[in-house]
């Protein structure tokens, strides 16, 4: 496994895709910022993704995220949630990067693309508190995914 190269939103055509998304995209009042941790976080499933099934699991100190900074650990956690059904913690990010559950906050308090919601079970019973993707930046994400050309992209369950 190799590490994941740098995320660099300045080249001339991720520039483009963002302006196509900005003027084309089905979800209003987006911002740029908004839109480069989405294409963050779908460049993070495709690197991440096991080719046959398509689903992502994130090893504790995974060696592919290695040289990759707080928020794209805190994002590749969040898509293995996500597939899972289940609601990231402060926990489950302390347990596979370390760190404190104040670091891990901050983290998803500067992550424009989540959302906290509770978990709560059919009889009443609560589960806690975590984090899933923004439903807007869901949407976002599958008419991506469904409007691209790259193969890599194509292939993702979302």
């Amino acid at each position: 496994m190799t590490p994941l190269a740098k995320f660099d939103p300045d080249t001339e055509a991720m520039r483009r895709s963002i302006d196509h998304i900005l003027e084309h995209a089905p979800v209003m009042h987006l911002t740029m910022r908004e839109v480069i941790s989405t294409l963050r976080l779908i460049r993070l499933h495709a690197s991440l993704a096991d080719r046959q099934y398509g689903d992502v699991y994130v090893h504790n100190n995974d060696v592919r995220l290695q040289y990759c900074d707080d928020t794209d650990k805190f994002l590749a956690l969040l898509l293995e949630c996500e597939q899972r059904d289940q609601l990231l913690g402060t926990k489950r990010c302390r347990m596979r990067f370390g760190g404190t559950p104040y670091h891990w906050r901050k983290v998803a308090k500067d992550c424009e693309i989540v959302t906290t919601e509770s978990s709560v079970s059919e009889d009443g019973g609560y589960y806690g508190r975590g984090w899933v993707l923004a439903p807007n930046i869901a949407t976002l994400r599958k008419w991506i995914v469904a409007t691209t050309q790259n193969p890599d992209i194509k292939r993702l369950k979302v």
